[in-house]
């Protein structure tokens, strides 16, 4: 724990110059409760654009979180293991919808990271055809460690799919900002690095600008 008013410390990114926020709603990720109060008070409380993801499991939710004005919605299990959902999210709301892939080694984890999905190779085409505009993965074995992202990874991905990839997991330095942008990702996920200090927010935006 960093923080106990997550819609201060969003103030505090965009006012330091954050014109994206990523927010998780854990609790609904894992099915204890949900922080929707939070996640309105981050959105109302800060100029940033806001990206959701945890929980987004029905159109309804999806629906909802969207229309308390965050910009984008991120899916993940729901997309991979119902092949009606994802068609249907984004045949409503279009871009503002994320699919996220949490991936370890060649295979796609969800809920929670307990289950086996399949390859990732096999899910991309699907749900290229379903529409989807947008990509965030996660390197599982990366995230949280502060040991740099997973380069190859995110290389891969981007000669393999044509829609844009957000990176998470594993990003400590400035320097691992420049070498993402080098294999062609969209962007990248920060969070534990500017909690522990090891990256500014101010180095991040120069490094990427």
């Amino acid at each position: 724990m960093y923080a106990d008013d997550p819609a201060d410390v969003a103030r505090r990114f965009a006012a330091d110059g954050a014109t994206w926020l990523h927010l998780v709603d854990l609790d609904a990720a894992f099915g204890d409760g949900d922080n929707r109060d939070v996640i309105r008070a981050v959105i109302s409380g800060s100029p940033a654009s806001v990206q959701v993801g945890g929980g987004l499991r029905s159109v309804d939710a999806v629906d909802d979180v969207l229309t308390a004005g965050a910009a984008r919605a991120v899916v993940g299990t729901e997309a991979i293991t119902d092949e009606s959902f994802a068609p249907q999210v984004v045949a409503g709301h279009g871009d503002r919808v994320v699919v996220a892939l949490d991936v370890d080694g060649d295979s796609v984890r969800i809920r929670g990271w307990i289950e086996d999905a399949g390859p990732l190779g096999d899910l991309l085409p699907r749900l290229e055809d379903a529409g989807v505009s947008r990509f965030l993965v996660t390197s599982v074995s990366r995230d949280g460690t502060l040991e740099g992202p997973d380069l190859p990874l995110y290389a891969r991905l981007t000669a393999t799919t044509p829609r844009p990839v957000l990176a998470s997991g594993g990003v400590r330095h400035a320097d691992d900002l420049r070498a993402l942008m080098d294999t062609g990702v969209e962007g990248a996920v920060v969070g534990r690095a500017l909690y522990e200090g090891t990256l500014s927010l101010a180095e991040a935006l120069e490094a990427t600008a």
